[in-house]
């Protein structure tokens, strides 16, 4: 009984007195995109196979296979099968261009030595389309390979096909 009670004017004091000011919880203040966008089609888990090249020549260089993390609002996470000695994760940020129905993406990651010292980073630069399902997709990257003082060493190419894992 007393329970029923208690629920009895729980629902009366809702009913007597609305809330009135109820609002989602905003999006981060550096979020682009708001989390009902077309743009958030890609928000996710991928992977992805990736095929260096030489910008220049267009020989080919390393073959890997890549996981990256789009996440709402524009920010990413990314890594590879590549030794994690060799090198850290990406961190980086998305944006969609619906015009040309295009994400770019830009991220940084360390590199290491074989004695774990840092000779610089590398920037990932990749433009990316989605398929009309939205469940694959394919890029065209480009990587500066900075040394230790953000000075450009070498730019190297790559392409990549992937699939939605989660």
């Amino acid at each position: 009984m007393k329970t029923t009670t208690l629920l009895g004017l729980a629902l009366v004091a809702l009913v007597a007195n609305p809330i009135t000011n109820v609002d989602a919880a905003p999006l981060p203040a550096h979020s682009p995109l708001p989390w009902w966008s077309p743009a958030n089609r890609i928000v996710g888990v991928w992977e992805f196979q990736v095929q260096t090249f030489n910008c220049t020549t267009g020989v080919p260089g390393v073959a890997f296979r890549a996981s990256t993390v789009f996440n709402v609002g524009g920010t990413l996470e990314d890594t590879n099968n590549r030794p994690p000695s060799i090198r850290g994760p990406a961190f980086g940020v998305w944006t969609y261009d619906p015009r040309a129905r295009e994400y770019v993406t830009s991220s940084r990651l360390f590199r290491y030595n074989p004695d774990g010292s840092s000779p610089g980073v590398n920037l990932v630069e990749r433009t990316l389309k989605l398929s009309r399902d939205g469940n694959s997709a394919t890029s065209r990257i480009k990587v500066s390979i900075l040394g230790p003082n953000e000075q450009l060493l070498a730019t190297d190419c790559a392409t990549q096909d992937g699939v939605r894992s989660l």
